[in-house]
């Protein structure tokens, strides 16, 4: 997983960092401009670590699932996309030099395909 602070460009402002999350005083001091830079970095690889996280958190979930289900079905059916680009989303691989991850709006719509598919094989299962 990305750490935080490789987001942080500037050596100097980096280093301050890395003292702080290791809980040691800083070894440099920032002025405001920089403290401020360092901090919208370090926001911004906050986010990506989250990201990654959330990816990493559907994959776990979807576990032997995703060999039960036909991934090709649902990748059709409900995104109108190969079976690639749903197998690319879900194990985060690396695409055109980006991991490929779901929208919030593709993360959404894969929950309800989800949700759709349980309840079409609950009562198929109430059936037999």
């Amino acid at each position: 997983m990305e750490n935080p602070k490789n987001n942080i460009k500037d050596p100097k402002v980096r280093a301050y960092f890395e003292d702080i999350t290791e809980g040691k005083e800083p070894s440099v001091r920032l002025s405001a401009d920089e403290l401020e830079k360092g901090i919208n970095q370090f926001d911004e690889g906050m986010k990506k670590v989250l990201a990654e996280g959330d990816e990493m958190i559907i994959r776990a979930k979807m576990g032997e699932m995703a060999k039960a289900l036909s991934l090709s079905y649902i990748a059709q059916k409900y995104f109108g996309k190969s079976r690639a680009w749903l197998m690319q989303k879900v194990n985060g691989n690396t695409v055109n030099g980006k991991t490929a991850a779901f929208t919030e709006s593709e993360r959404q719509q894969f929950r309800e395909a989800l949700q759709d598919l349980s309840k079409r094989i609950s009562a198929i299962a109430m059936t037999i």
